[in-house]
């Protein structure tokens, strides 16, 4: 087929990565894919700011038109102010991973949750009445511990180093999901509670140059289901995983999720889902 990435025509439309670094993202392989695939002359590209330029880029976006952006670290709180509407459920997650347009307007919202819940697949539906932990009180595990809420689980274990943030986390969940049964344990003795967890969450960024996995598994029940948030290695999370059985995923199915329903705020169009899931994989291979 041929590219429609190939010339930049006065209908061309431009969507953006917001963050610092983004050098590394396969968002721009993922979307310039789908685009291509639904014969839209769109472009998707990394911008790479500093704090002080969020405001104004985001302005620019607003002047120039532009159809939207998705948000990563670590602007993902300091753009809601110069937004026009915040949907509900990233207003209440205190930051957003996607800005689309609306008539004159600027809109945030998060896809964050939706793209885990359905990075899942079967498990989704086996996730009621369940309890697991989650590991980690930051942004994506704050998307997490939502999508999880909503998915009737019936409670679970939130673990971080940092003991002030996973009560901050666990205050917000309790003020939302008051009959949830959730509670903030030190990340030291995480690995007590897997023996009672259905399944387990890795949401921080420990593994993504190949340090050590935060919890030992070795205690999980036959058939706990072991997930990483990190997709651009394996790791030793994963691998003990794997070394035990266990079922387990990465974090390249939340990317493509969250991707598809970025891309359907923008365009309107369902998203090509399998011609994204390729491009992430020949991107991944290709690193």
């Amino acid at each position: 087929m041929k590219s429609t990435q190939a010339k930049i025509t006065g209908a061309s439309q431009i969507v953006f990565i917001l963050g610092h670094p983004v050098s590394h993202s396969l968002s721009p392989t993922m979307h310039n894919a789908a685009f291509e695939k639904l014969r839209l002359p769109w472009l998707y590209t990394p911008l790479d700011i500093s704090p002080r330029e969020v405001g104004p880029v985001v302005r620019m976006m607003r002047a120039f038109n532009i159809r939207g952006a998705n948000v990563t670290v670590p602007y993902k709180e300091k753009v809601l102010p110069y937004l026009d509407f915040i949907e509900p459920r990233a207003k209440w997650l205190g930051s957003v991973n996607t800005i689309y347009r609306k008539g004159h307007q600027l809109c945030g919202t998060s896809t964050d949750g939706e793209g885990f819940l359905r990075s899942l697949g079967s498990w989704r539906t086996k996730l009621k009445g369940t309890r697991g932990l989650l590991i980690g009180a930051g942004g994506a595990a704050k998307a997490v511990a939502g999508a999880l809420a909503q998915s009737g689980v019936k409670g679970f274990y939130i673990a971080n180093r940092s003991g002030a943030k996973a009560a901050k986390l666990l205050k917000s969940l309790h003020q939302k999901y008051p009959k949830l049964d959730i509670q903030a344990i030190p990340l030291q003795d995480a690995t007590r509670f897997i023996p009672y967890s259905d399944w387990i969450v890795q949401s921080t960024s420990l593994g993504l140059k190949g340090e050590t996995s935060p919890v030992f598994l070795k205690n999980a029940r036959k058939g706990t289901l072991a997930v990483d948030l990190i997709y651009h290695r394996e790791t030793d999370f994963i691998q003990q995983a794997k070394r035990l059985r266990l079922p387990y995923l990465g974090g390249l199915g939340m990317l493509l999720h969250q991707g598809v329903l970025s891309l359907e705020y923008w365009t309107g169009r369902k998203a090509p889902l399998e011609v994204m899931r390729q491009a992430l994989i020949k991107g991944l291979k290709s690193r």
